[in-house]
């Protein structure tokens, strides 16, 4: 069986070598500094961003929503609320990237054979971290287009047309319905049921207008 034996290399580095090597580690101890600094940017923004968002939704989202359809109501409440859950997702990932994740401690005979050397290994975590901010970015973006999808498609919503119940009392007895028409000297009204029945003017001696009929 043959023996391997390390061999000497024919000359020394070269100082352009060893400047390129000593700049290597420079900067891959200084890029995870630079990831979460980043990271720390977009999180206080977003953090202000959600904190203003949400304090939006909750004091002025029933009163303007009110008046709207069922439909456009649901449509508006599913894109505010997808907005808010992408929004949170992306301040969870930003999260991760600016404070890291709870690595194994390690000794150095591991981290080198699997990473190669400590500057491979802060290299290979400022490149993780960086998979999460952009992650995070991405969460932020769909955020941003699902709320102002959201406030447009509320400012452009046809609001409700309430309908008018009248409460009516006549000589011979009483009736609630919505007003239907009020001409040739009889007041129209549609029941539960939706049957229509007509009270002459004549009759009436007292109409009252209600939210809803009892």
């Amino acid at each position: 069986m043959p023996v391997y034996r390390p061999r000497k290399p024919s000359s020394a580095p070269s100082e352009g070598s060893l400047a390129q090597r000593d700049a290597f580690a420079a900067t891959a101890r200084q890029s995870l500094l630079d990831v979460r600094a980043s990271a720390e940017a977009w999180r206080n923004g977003l953090s202000a961003f959600l904190a203003l968002v949400t304090t939006g939704v909750i004091i002025k989202g029933r009163d303007t929503t009110a008046g709207l359809p069922t439909s456009w109501r649901l449509a508006v409440t599913l894109l505010i609320g997808g907005g808010l859950v992408c929004a949170v997702i992306g301040l969870w990932r930003v999260l991760a990237a600016q404070a890291g994740t709870r690595y194994r401690l390690s000794t150095l005979q591991e981290l080198r054979s699997r990473y190669g050397s400590i500057e491979t290994y802060h290299v290979a975590i400022a490149a993780e971290a960086i998979g999460k901010l952009n992650t995070g970015r991405r969460f932020v973006f769909v955020a941003l287009l699902l709320l102002l999808s959201g406030v447009g498609v509320n400012w452009w919503a046809p609001t409700a047309s309430p309908a008018t119940y009248v409460q009516v009392t006549s000589a011979n007895n009483n009736a609630c319905g919505a007003l239907r028409s009020g001409d040739d000297g009889q007041i129209r009204l549609a029941t539960t049921g939706n049957q229509l029945i007509a009270i002459p003017l004549a009759q009436v001696t007292r109409l009252t207008v209600v939210n809803t009929c009892q």
